[in-house]
């Protein structure tokens, strides 16, 4: 289990890092915005786009779901160079021995990959804020496992990015664990397919219908004027969403840094969505077994610099 998950700077709408503990809480530091090595930023090799999978071609023109398989690695993401635009099914697998994300962003128009790591780069927190825009992915993803979420990809330059910090401290992100995406075609208009369960994110609460044990895809729609992601946590025994929420939510803490305590976290990190822009819909598939969970939101708050699960964005679920 690692340390820290740290959601950095490019997910904030200007705040500082948060990290939360998986292990200690490690407070943010300048460290964290460093830009990946310069071979991170290259193109996966032939090898790399031949063997990782996308289908099918015409899924962009055709309505149906294409997929895109993501390999995350000790620190490194395996994928093909490019995928047509449309509604893709994005799965990560985990071959690593860290927990990963893959947090897809989208360049904004007129800027490039080498605008973005340059970002990175500065020290001011806030560079690569206009750069992006938040596109989901599939998040918490636990060694030998694997996650699926659904987007719908508009053509354009993108990058694949994990923030999810080593017990050293440093983020994936600055030991190289970035990777681009060109999307290419033209915009559709096909519809994600729809979940047979809903969540909805808002400043700051999660609404989330009642889950039955088992595998389920969930429709997340991101309603808060600020991004939002849903980072699914399994509760130790005994471990209740009240005295989750009092423990997270209890103790000021400063600005730009995390409220959770030190120590081992009283739960098991299990799935979820990484962030979604305002506005913005996308589907992750879980698989729960019974028990206890709660959701949480990682990403700072602007005004405050909390976390957003510090200003009550925890919602608690018990699946039977």
């Amino acid at each position: 289990m690692r340390n820290t998950r740290l959601f950095s700077l490019l997910v904030l709408a200007a705040g500082g890092l948060v990290a939360a503990c998986s292990g200690a809480a490690t407070p943010s530091s300048p460290a964290a915005s460093v830009a990946p090595t310069q071979a991170a930023s290259a193109a996966p090799s032939a090898a790399t786009s031949a063997a990782a999978s996308v289908a099918p071609s015409a899924a962009a023109s055709g309505g149906a779901v294409a997929t895109l398989a993501v390999t995350g690695k000790d620190f490194a993401f395996d994928l093909p160079a490019s995928v047509p635009a449309g509604v893709t099914a994005i799965t990560l697998t985990n071959a690593g021995q860290e927990g990963h994300q893959a947090q897809l962003v989208k360049i904004n128009t007129g800027k490039t990959m080498p605008d973005l790591l340059a970002a990175l780069q500065n020290p001011d927190p806030t560079a690569a804020m206009g750069l992006i825009t938040l596109a989901g992915g599939p998040n918490a993803v636990a060694p030998g496992a694997s996650g699926t979420s659904t987007v719908a990809l508009e053509p354009g330059a993108y990058a694949f990015l994990c923030f999810i910090t080593s017990p050293d401290g440093v983020p994936h992100i600055a030991k190289g664990m970035v990777a681009p995406l060109e999307v290419t075609g033209t915009a559709t208009t096909t519809e994600l397919p729809a979940g047979d369960a809903s969540l909805t994110l808002k400043d700051f609460s999660f609404d989330l219908d009642s889950l039955t044990a088992g595998k389920h895809t969930v429709s997340v729609k991101n309603d808060g004027p600020q991004p939002h992601e849903a980072v699914i946590v399994k509760l130790n025994e005994g471990v209740t969403i009240d005295t989750l929420k009092t423990m997270l939510t209890a103790s000021p803490a400063p600005s730009g840094s995390s409220a959770a305590p030190s120590g081992p976290p009283p739960w098991t990190e299990v799935g979820g969505l990484t962030g979604i822009a305002s506005g913005t819909t996308a589907n992750m598939d879980v698989d729960l077994p019974a028990g206890n969970y709660a959701f949480l939101c990682f990403i700072p708050d602007p005004a405050t610099g909390k976390a957003h699960f510090e200003l009550g964005m925890i919602g608690g679920l018990t699946v039977q």
